[in-house]
This record gives C-alpha cells, structure tokens and sequence, in this order.
C-alpha cells in the first residue's frame, strides 16, 4: 500500500489499529518485565499511544464529521509493522522489533502530513517526532537489555551488582 496514493481515511483507519495495538503491547510488556523502571517506561509508553489514538480519532472527526472511521482487525505488516513475541522472547528481540515498528510509525505520520493542510499537519508532524522519542527511548533499552541479560528481570541495583 502506498501511503501517498492510498485513501486516507483507510490510513487513519489503519493507524488506530496500530495505536490500540501498540497500546495493548507495552501494556503487556509492562506487566512481563519485573524491572521498576522498565515497567514505569512501558507504561509510558502504553499511555502515548492511548493518547494518539484519541488524537488520530479527533483528526478524522475534524477531516470527515459524521462519518465514522473503519478500523481495520490488523494493520498492514509492511507499513505498520506489529510487535510479535512469546514467552521464550527475549528483551532484546522485544525491543528490537518496537523500534521497528516505532521507526515505521515516525516514517508513516511523516508521510500522511504531506497530505493534509495546515493544522492537521502539525498534528501528524507531532506524532511523527513523539514516535521518533518512542524510538530513540527503545533504542537505548535495547542496548542495555545487550548489555544485561537479567535487565527486564530486576531492580536495577541487582543488575548492575
């Protein structure tokens, strides 16, 4: 799919889906991990994304009022890729696969703001850098979880002694 051809409400559609998605993950990801500050970043992570939810259903109340918005079951993998993992998982596979799909979402928002006019592209613009935040925040628990076998599994006094 193209996000440059493709219809827009389909995208923003498509873009929910990954919001509640992402939102269910770190949620998840939060209550696997038994690190404190590890869980605290999940959880924040958890709620920006609730948060972008609502932002993107208000953009589309905004661009089609009375309609309603068609949320898909999934999200299309090659655009917005989805966290997948098991219980034999490790942290850092995790965490390498949400800053992919972190990644994807900056890319995509940065993309459906060269779609719309003023205002409405300030907001996609915004969400475009809180998941490049997302990103950055991921990538270096990513290298910590490198570091640091037992990283999600402790305090972080314990890891380091």
């Amino acid at each position: 799919m193209n996000v440059a051809k493709a219809p827009l409400k389909k995208l923003l559609g498509m873009a929910v889906r990954s919001e509640i998605d992402s939102n269910r993950i770190y949620t998840e990801l939060a209550k696997r991990v038994k690190n404190p500050l590890l869980q605290e970043k999940f959880s924040i992570l958890a709620f920006e994304e609730k948060k972008h939810k609502e932002v993107l259903e208000n953009l589309f109340d905004v661009l089609y009022q009375g309609e309603k918005m068609e949320i898909p079951e999934k999200t299309e993998e090659a655009l917005l890729p989805s966290i997948h993992f098991s219980p034999s998982s490790t942290l850092a596979q995790i965490l390498y696969q949400a800053m992919q799909s972190e990644k994807a979402a900056q890319n995509f928002y940065a993309s459906l703001a060269k779609r719309v006019k003023a205002q409405k592209k300030k907001i996609l613009e915004y969400l475009s850098k809180v998941e490049k935040s997302h990103y950055m925040m991921l990538r270096s628990e990513y290298v910590l979880a490198l570091q640091f076998e037992d990283y999600a599994e402790k305090d972080i006094d314990k890891v380091v002694t």
